[in-house]
């Protein structure tokens, strides 16, 4: 770039605009209906879930970790819901609060047995998965359970301008997320931490705070997730949020490898364009196992393109520093 400025969008980011707009034209082209405003509406409300629930993995990925549990622990936190709604006998805010008390709680029991015992974070989160399939089955009985109208009001209403909750809801949290992980010392240090924890240590960076926090952000936020879903599904079974996982790994994944760090803007755009290809997919009757083909073609296209956009930039910020050496 000329004079040194920067693009107001990033490459990677216009790749991705690009990919969208590809995934539009060729799907609306093959489905005339895809490419109509209610699908493309339709869309983002499915994408909006996927990518909240990957800044849970999200946040665990920049501090280092993993977290396997994220969607049980969300699925759990919606069966609990019903649980104290119905069985407990509980109103709605009480029972949505003490759901959410307990994801953070199974989150916390994470970050202490890796921060503490220095125990793998795949390790104990997969073993917290069969932790909590055992715990809703010995408390719900199997039981399954309906939201009530206080809950299903919390995503399934129109804010301003006919736009749904669902989508408010999930902006103003990516947005949050995303400032606190992008702009605050907190949400840089936990990143560096991420990036190179020897080096975090001896600057004096708590590492095992920061990752005991990134676990137990990341349960509040599966917590939460776990709630909006079940507004949005209004009902809760017992094998809820054993497919979730996938996704916001995947979601997580795709992110932190195009935009080198986490990226909030990011997160959302991979979970709108995973949502565009896998609707494509089925709208065309064509086989779902493509839709894991077609998602790692792209990743290996985009692996490609990042590293000739990082390649790129280090060679015209190598050219750029010769040039002034050679002026000075």
């Amino acid at each position: 770039m000329k004079n040194g400025r920067k693009l107001p969008i990033s490459a990677q980011t216009l790749s991705f605009f690009g990919l969208m707009a590809l995934c539009f034209v060729a799907f609306g082209l093959a489905k005339p209906v895809y490419a109509t405003l209610d699908n493309l509406y339709a869309m983002v409300l499915s994408a909006c879930l996927s990518a909240v629930l990957a800044t849970a993995m999200g946040v665990v990925i920049a501090a280092g970790g993993f977290d396997l549990c994220v969607g049980h622990t969300a699925g759990f936190a919606t069966l609990m819901c019903g649980y104290f709604l119905r069985d407990i006998g509980l109103d709605a805010y009480a029972s949505i609060a003490l759901a959410v008390l307990l994801a953070a709680v199974i989150g916390a029991l994470n970050g202490l047995l890796i921060s503490r015992l220095g125990i793998s974070s795949f390790i104990v989160t997969l073993g917290m998965q069969f932790v909590l399939v055992g715990t809703r089955q010995w408390i719900t009985a199997g039981n399954s359970y309906r939201a009530n109208s206080v809950i299903k009001d919390i995503v399934q209403g129109n804010a301003l301008w006919g736009v749904s909750n669902m989508v408010v809801i999930s902006v103003i949290f990516l947005a949050i997320v995303g400032l606190v992980m992008q702009k605050t010392a907190f949400g840089r240090k936990m990143q560096f931490v991420g990036a190179n924890i020897v080096t975090s240590e001896f600057t004096g960076i708590p590492v095992r705070l920061m990752t005991f926090l990134a676990f137990l952000i990341s349960g509040i936020i599966a917590g939460i997730v776990g709630i909006l879903q079940f507004s949005k599904l209004t009902s809760a079974t017992i094998n809820i949020g054993d497919g979730w996982l996938f996704s916001a790994m995947t979601i997580a994944v795709f992110s932190g490898v195009i935009f080198g760090r986490f990226k909030v803007h990011g997160i959302a755009l991979v979970a709108l364009l995973i949502t565009m290809i896998t609707t494509g997919i089925n709208m065309l009757g064509v086989s779902s196992a493509w839709t894991n083909f077609v998602l790692g073609v792209i990743l290996l296209l985009s692996l490609f393109g990042g590293k000739y956009i990082h390649f790129g930039t280090h060679d015209r910020k190598r050219s750029g520093a010769h040039e002034r050496k050679k002026t000075v």
